[in-house]
């Protein structure tokens, strides 16, 4: 059976996170607890090499804005910038069909024959084979943090640590251990589960179920300080936060004498490795039947690696950064704010932007925030307010970006995109040229706010415009 895995530089959430780790010993892993989730905002272009018999190595003509590759047994993923995903590769099943409309996408796996997606909101979509119902999303599965794809079967860390699992469970695969809490990173291979635990206990220890026929999930006693993990055919890696890499089972292939300052693994269903250097090089070994360990003469400046069931992929630096937005929550002590916690610092800021405190209960309280080099620092109360009797919401405006106004729906909905705390007015207009206010000027409360509107009161044409 083949299998697939994933891996990015920053290890924790396969593809939450971007940017490759430089220092040692590399940070534990955490894991997100708040919504909306944050898509990678580093940029590359894919490269494949290995099996290519479908075609699985050769990106599409033109692909260009990828953060984040996945790879199935045959077929390939890659989520782009504009949270929208692409596939190629073999399709007998639909995994490589794209479900219409699929956007707002922040990580993706793959399994041997099926897709799996998670939505910013902590939603999961799978298509692609359901011969073990490995796409059958259980009822009621939300606020999901990260996803992993085994062979047949699907995994799905919660916010709150615990793990659901379904699909193919002929080893106990998806027999998730009871009790089982605190985790933070998970793994599928072609018929095991793997997750890492951070329990207040042994800091990064490693809990591992389903098929052990070649001892895949024999964790060795005391094993901790683990930061990454990696499941394949019938073999698990683990990360150290030295950078060093553990095997587990008689199938792994030996990792080369001398190798340090790793900070990304991944192991292929056919039992090959894929070792990400803080440097940006990679390093392969392991079954090279296909040329999957041929890595590139040259190749360099890689921000994540993911390997097929004989196949690499990495993902490869353009120097471009997707701005996105920072996010932060509040601290309450006896009704008073007293300090925001910066949950992602968000990219491209070129001045402070604006924070907005709203809801739990009190008012007046303000912030002003901290920017270095286009990220969220830090942030300075500059007012306690008072009366909050529970957590208040915290707004940060995004980076740059022109107000817009979008029609939703031709009844009409329109949906206006704008900065918080400035005020706009939404026009209508039914030839371009004279232009009609539909209700008075408002001040943004909200980065997004949708109005509905009568086309015949109206007008057909919308746009926003800043109140001076």
């Amino acid at each position: 059976m083949k299998s697939a895995t994933l891996a990015l530089a920053l290890f924790t959430f396969a593809t939450l996170f971007s940017g490759r780790a430089q220092v040692f010993p590399l940070p534990e892993p955490t894991r997100p607890s708040t919504f909306p989730l944050i898509r990678p905002s580093v940029t590359g272009t894919v490269v494949g090499w290995g099996f290519d018999r479908y075609g699985e190595t050769d990106p599409q003509a033109g692909l260009a804005g990828v953060v984040a590759i996945a790879a199935g047994s045959s077929h390939t993923v890659a989520l782009k910038s504009d949270g929208t995903v692409v596939a190629w590769g073999y399709n007998n099943y639909g995994q490589a069909t794209v479900p219409v409309g699929l956007n707002d996408v922040v990580a993706i796996t793959a399994g041997a024959f099926h897709t799996v997606a998670l939505k910013s909101d902590g939603t999961v979509v799978v298509w692609g084979n359901n011969d073990f119902s490995q796409t059958k999303i259980p009822a009621g599965l939300s606020k999901v943090v990260a996803v992993a794809a085994g062979g047949l079967h699907t995994l799905a860390l919660k916010s709150d640590g615990t793990v659901v699992a379904w699909g193919d469970n002929t080893f106990g695969q998806t027999n998730v251990p009871a009790g089982l809490a605190g985790v933070v990173a998970i793994a599928g291979g072609a018929r095991h589960s793997v997750a890492i635990v951070q329990d207040g206990v042994v800091a990064g220890r490693i809990v591992a179920w389903g098929s052990n026929s070649t001892g895949e999930t024999s964790v060795p006693g005391g094993l901790s300080g683990i930061v990454a993990i990696s499941a394949g055919g019938f073999a698990t890696a683990v990360l150290k936060s030295d950078g060093t890499i553990l095997g587990l089972g008689y199938n792994y292939p030996a990792t080369p004498s001398g190798l340090t300052n790793v900070v990304s693994i991944a192991i292929g269903g056919d039992n090959h490795m894929l070792a990400l250097n803080a440097d940006g090089t990679v390093v392969s070994w392991g079954e090279n039947g296909q040329g999957q360990t041929n890595v590139p003469t040259g190749l360099s400046g890689v921000l994540a690696i993911a390997t097929g069931n004989d196949d690499s992929f990495v993902l490869v630096s353009d120097g471009l950064v997707v701005p996105n937005r920072a996010l932060a929550t509040a601290q309450v002590v006896n009704g008073f704010v007293v300090g925001l916690n910066l949950i992602g610092g968000g990219k491209g800021y070129t001045n402070p932007p604006t924070v907005l405190i709203k809801g739990g209960g009190g008012s007046g309280a303000t912030a002003t925030a901290i920017v270095s080099q286009g990220t969220v620092t830090g942030f300075t109360i500059t007012n306690p307010g008072s009366g909050y009797t529970s957590l208040p919401q915290v707004l940060i405006a995004s980076p740059p970006f022109t107000p817009h106004a979008t029609l939703a729906v031709s009844r009409v909905n329109v949906t206006v995109n704008v900065v918080l705390g400035l005020t706009y007015q939404i026009q209508a207009s039914n030839d371009l040229v004279v232009w009609t206010p539909t209700g008075p000027p408002f001040v943004a409360d909200s980065e997004t706010i949708t109005q509905e509107f009568i086309v015949a009161d109206t007008g057909r044409y919308f746009r926003v415009v800043l109140v001076p």
